[in-house]
């Protein structure tokens, strides 16, 4: 078996689905409003490297590059992931992921997410924010299995050889497992510290929105609102409105696009005191049943909150 659905994983099974994965199992089992999908499992990856012979390419790819060169590094494992996608993936592996892309409930062929969802066997690392691919509004099964193997390949991204290069990790110890999930058409999303990273204080929670999707805000590229509550009271202790003017939403024919916001809308709040109160609820929710302070990934479309992630939260700097 090389795919599971959320709803047969749980948090404990980060070696075989990576830390996002595992969570969105978690959290589905919690009875939370999760958007429905399923992994690729990380054997698959490794099955797809060794059934065309990649292994020892890839092994002596590596071996010649200079860590300390950063362009040296990115020639070199740009050759690693040419070989990755250019290869076939092996049919079995195909099969499933077509067969479970089309299980998805709504309508046929749905638009999907498709994120990488990572972790090193053998240790406590299941995450390596902003180092994999994402992909967004993917449609139809051959698009998903182009994806996979993209995911696969971003394994080999230049930053992610180079960190677990200088964290001494073995590379063929990494798990790429890709997941695959319902496309939310967020108005609005963003992410939730149930913890103020910034100070460290463990009785606020910090949310920060923006028009779209969470891409937004997570990336850093555009400016978001800030929101600070009292983790016990539920008040909202201060809000800094930003200028909005970039958003990421659906492009025409499926992926995602960068667009001007339309000026009132851009000094608007993009969140209510309503949504900001049914959001801390469920981060509560979700940090009383992992027991430590949470970085939560959620979009609301339709007034319908979804959460698209969880992980550890971590302050600045840690």
């Amino acid at each position: 078996m090389y795919v599971k659905t959320f709803k047969e994983i749980s948090k404990d099974m980060t070696q075989d689905c990576g830390g996002k994965a595992s969570h969105l199992g978690e959290l589905t089992h919690l009875g939370l409003n999760v958007p429905p999908g399923y992994t690729v499992l990380w054997n698959a990856y490794y099955r797809h490297i060794e059934a065309n012979g990649l292994t020892e390419k890839i092994r002596s790819i590596v071996s010649t590059i200079n860590f300390d060169n950063y362009e040296d590094a990115e020639t070199k494992t740009q050759k690693i992931r040419d070989l990755i996608i250019a290869a076939p993936m092996p049919s079995e592996i195909e099969e499933e992921i077509v067969k479970y892309y089309g299980m998805l409930p709504g309508e046929k062929d749905p638009f999907v997410a498709v994120r990488s969802s990572v972790a090193i066997r053998d240790s406590t690392i299941s995450s390596f924010p902003g180092l994999m691919d994402t992909y967004h509004y993917i449609k139809g099964a051959p698009q998903v299995v182009e994806k996979v193997k993209e995911c696969w390949a971003s394994v080999w991204s230049t930053r992610a050889a180079v960190t677990r290069n200088n964290k001494k990790l073995d590379h063929e110890k990494a798990v790429i497992a890709p997941t695959i999930q319902l496309m939310v058409n967020s108005e609005v999303a963003g992410v939730a510290f149930t913890m103020n990273p910034v100070t460290k204080a463990k009785d606020e929670i910090m949310i920060e929105s923006n028009w779209g999707l969470g891409e937004t805000v997570v990336s850093g590229k555009a400016t978001s609102d800030l929101f600070i509550i009292d983790k016990k009271t539920g008040e909202i202790k201060s809000q800094t409105i930003s200028n909005k003017e970039d958003s990421y939403v659906q492009a025409e024919g499926g992926g995602g696009k960068w667009i001007k916001v339309d000026p009132v809308k851009a000094k608007t709040p993009s969140m209510t005191p309503e949504m900001i109160k049914e959001l801390c609820r469920v981060a509560h929710i979700i940090e009383d049943h992992y027991g430590y302070p949470q970085d939560i990934e959620w979009a609301f479309e339709k007034g319908k909150l979804y959460i698209l992630q969880a992980r550890k939260a971590r302050a600045s700097g840690e």
